[in-house]
């Protein structure tokens, strides 16, 4: 009984890499990077952590560059015509919103925005993203608001959830500067 528990035990510890391997084949079939040279650039250019701008990216098109919303938004991060025209009035630079360059570059402008109007805070910047700046603003002048919790519509609520999750998947399968260097690699 003792060898065959330690016999066991040795074949799941052999096991494990090829498991861990196979676990991590299977995240990066689901969380894919795409654009990665493009999204680190515009990263880089409007001090975005890339991974966060590769998680908005699945979240909001699953990498779909033609996907188009009900609403009316368009491509990889999905901006609206009237977020897009904000973006070039504001940004200074604007372009086709169906091309992935241009739309990555104007999302990731926007997040950037995004994240100096609300101080730096990833959950409403997040919420603005997806709800607007007019409802965060709204939510915020209730008072005692308070993001983690207090999101009034479970769309958005699930929406901040979703991309701080694949944040943090995008940063373990490929660092969080998209670097191929994930943490778990390369710290002690």
């Amino acid at each position: 009984m003792l060898i065959a528990g330690l016999v066991a035990l040795a074949l799941v510890l052999l096991a494990q890499p090829f498991l861990l391997e196979l676990q991590d084949t299977v995240r990066r079939f689901t969380h894919p990077l795409l654009y990665e040279e493009t999204i680190r650039a515009a990263a880089a250019e409007n001090g975005v952590e890339p991974a966060l701008v590769a998680a908005i990216i699945r979240t909001e098109s699953r990498y779909d560059e033609e996907v188009r919303s009900l609403r009316g938004a368009y491509g990889l991060m999905q901006i609206l015509p009237g977020t897009a025209r904000f973006i070039s009035e504001r940004g200074g630079f604007g372009g086709d919103l169906r091309d992935p360059e241009t739309n990555i570059r104007m999302g990731t402008w926007y997040l950037s925005y995004l994240q100096d109007r609300y101080e730096g805070d990833e959950r409403l910047a997040l919420a603005a993203y997806n709800s607007g700046e007019g409802q965060v603003d709204g939510w915020i002048l209730e008072g005692s608001f308070d993001v983690a919790r207090d999101i009034p519509f479970e769309e958005t609520q699930k929406y901040v959830e979703d991309v701080l999750e694949a944040r943090d998947i995008y940063a373990e399968l490929y660092g969080k500067n998209l670097d191929r260097s994930p943490d778990r690699f390369t710290n002690p």
